[in-house]
């Protein structure tokens, strides 16, 4: 059942009635109002079109943002500690229809009524934290079940994960699709009603449970193999699921304990990157626990092969901070690897909760939220022929080299690019962009990586973007040839459209205008009809 289009004339009055959902307050600046909750929306809606949704593009994005950060007397301290809520857009015939629901309720249910967090968190109030008061099963080596909604995983997603069985006969535009976050929790949901199914860990494909951290961007190999790694006392546990079985590739003993989102891959080859985000103070959140920059402190790049693993190769670079690999992929003698680098790790502090919602969106104003990630190109030269390989990556190291490093100007993050091209050379890569200070991100950037050259897509009127992702048009061989799905809340309507862009000429082609704003959040995947 789809239900009509909803009329646009959503009363703000509607937000403000919902106070304890933790609604803007009055003087919040329009494009703050991501950072703060909206009701879900369970039934399928179809959407009111401006300009054209091509008739080609047909399938499903999803998008992780969240449902709010405020429960009861409790607000999250950090915009990457609100609770799960994910979002469907079904794309086909010109039209649009909008659904969304949430993914956390047990938890979010118990701090509304303890005014608690249960446990550690991302960068959370420490005095606002309990421990041992609230009970969270996942499926891994011990639990043959897990719980459905008592963490909140709101990061990206993983479809067809290995091994995993399928909850419905309705598979949409995928068999199963799990959520992921910087831990080892995942969370499965239903890829057609979005409803949580089971919270599970990589344990329940046999890798040792135990640790916390992880990555919340795994590699994804040609025939769906995940690749990642576990953080624990012993050091870094890098590891394949391959049928739904792991396997230990290596474990890297001799690099220091870091905040690393991301694993970097190529066709053949895993390169863990030790950048600068080092967990050496005590707290009980993360960003506390992050030591201060040391700027001698070189960053590391362990490759590791896929198939038989082991640390073949280690290579040292000037220090840096970064979130996302863009792309990586191997030459004749080099591994070539893009990534969005930041000269520190204070962007973590600087999105604190408070701060955003009190700054973002007034005009004029820098500050130091604004996107500021930089293109850089990375080389690790000659890495086959060191003729020695390590199980826990104790090899000499040689230097990275950087072909080139983008200007502040054409600043880049949440990189995107045509998933063909993942693993092997590639030209255009599209990220989000922050041409005006004080308004976080606002525009979407596409970068010529041999040229150099950049275009970037600015609203007419302020909007905040997300990150932006490219479908390609069926039956092209241009890699540009394609569009960016991007949901964006615009300042005029003060709600949220997905916007679909021509990601040749960067220009808008429609949009599907919603009835609600959607929560600022992070990552999506596309799921092709």
């Amino acid at each position: 059942m789809v239900h009509s289009i909803v009329s646009l004339s959503v009363s703000l009055f509607a937000y403000r009635a919902l106070a304890e959902l933790g609604s803007p307050p009055e003087g919040t600046p329009p494009l703050a109002y991501g950072f703060y909750s909206s009701p879900e929306t369970l039934e399928p809606t179809e959407l009111e079109i401006v300009g054209t949704i091509p008739h080609w593009l047909s399938g499903s994005l999803y998008r992780g943002a969240q449902a709010g950060w405020d429960a009861g007397n409790y607000t999250s301290g950090h915009w990457f500690d609100g609770f799960s809520r994910n979002h469907r857009f079904e794309i086909a015939g010109g039209k649009v229809t909008y659904r969304s629901r949430n993914a956390s309720n047990e938890v979010t249910d118990f701090i509304r009524e303890t005014g608690f967090f249960p446990g550690s968190s991302f960068g959370g109030d420490p005095c606002k934290a309990i421990f041992g008061e609230f009970e969270v099963t996942f499926r891994d080596g011990r639990n043959p079940v897990g719980d459905k909604s008592t963490d909140s995983i709101a990061i990206s997603y993983i479809k067809n994960f290995p091994g995993l069985d399928p909850n419905s006969t309705n598979f949409g535009p995928m068999i199963t699709l799990v959520s992921t976050t910087d831990a080892e929790g995942l969370q499965q949901i239903d890829p057609v009603t979005l409803e949580p199914i089971e919270m599970f860990t990589y344990g329940a494909s046999g890798i040792e449970n135990g640790s916390a951290r992880s990555s919340a961007h795994p590699a994804i190999g040609k025939n769906g193999e995940v690749y990642n790694y576990l953080l624990d006392d012993e050091g870094y546990r890098v590891f394949a699921i391959e049928n739904g079985v792991g396997r230990v590739l290596a474990t890297i003993t001799d690099a220091p304990a870091a905040y690393i989102h991301s694993l970097s891959s190529t066709e053949h080859y895993l390169i863990l990157i030790v950048w600068q985000a080092d967990l050496k103070l005590e707290a009980r959140n993360l960003v506390d626990q992050i030591a201060p920059w040391d700027p001698d402190r070189d960053a590391l790049f362990y490759i590791i092969p896929k198939a038989k693993g082991g640390v073949i190769a280690k290579y040292t670079a000037p220090t840096f901070f970064a979130f996302h690999e863009t792309n990586s992929f191997e030459t004749d003698n080099d591994i070539v690897i893009d990534l969005p680098v930041y000269d520190n790790a204070e962007w973590l502090n600087a999105t604190r909760m408070p701060y955003l919602r009190d700054n973002v969106g007034r005009q004029n104003k820098s500050q130091d939220f604004d996107i500021s990630g930089r293109h850089r190109r990375f080389r690790l030269k000659d890495y086959l022929h060191q003729n020695q390989t390590s199980g826990n990556g104790t090899l000499p190291s040689k230097e990275a080299t950087v072909d080139f490093t983008m200007p502040l100007e054409a600043n880049i993050e949440l990189p995107k690019i045509n998933d063909v091209y993942h693993g092997r050379p590639y030209r255009y890569v599209y990220g989000e962009h922050s041409s005006k200070p004080g308004f976080f991100t606002d525009s979407i950037i596409k970068i010529d990586t041999i040229s150099q050259d950049f275009m970037v897509w600015v609203p007419e009127t302020n909007h905040v973007p997300s990150e932006p992702m490219f479908v390609a048009r069926s039956g092209s061989s241009s890699e540009d040839d394609g569009v960016l799905l991007v949901v964006a809340l615009d300042e005029a309507t003060k709600l949220s459209s997905l916007i679909v862009l021509d990601a040749k000429e960067m220009v808008e082609i429609g949009r599907a205008r919603l009835p609600v704003v959607v929560g600022y959040g992070f990552h999506g995947i596309w799921g092709g009809a």
